[in-house]
């Protein structure tokens, strides 16, 4: 389950809509809902919220911040090579 700061944590990396950066991977890595349909964003949010638990979709929300992460390292890493400090 999502907690409220986790929460805050995937807006700060993925914006104010996670669910449009949400979805399309996971309907690229084929992870469809029970009805075996893409996830609405209104489903992503309730998995966000905490109201809905999914681990599956967690777990893959959890890898994209990640690699949100890791970019914004890079470039920030980036930025001090070529401006300093």
């Amino acid at each position: 389950m999502i907690k409220p700061f986790e929460k805050q944590i995937i807006v700060n990396y993925l914006g104010k809509q996670p669910s449009k950066r949400i979805i399309p991977v996971l309907n690229e890595k084929k992870i469809f809902n029970a009805r075996g349909k893409s996830f609405s964003p209104k489903s992503i949010q309730d998995i966000l919220n905490g109201k809905t638990e999914n681990r599956i979709v967690e777990t893959e929300i959890i890898k994209i911040v990640k690699a949100e992460k890791k970019k914004k390292m890079e470039v920030e890493s980036f930025k001090r090579e070529v401006f300093g400090k």
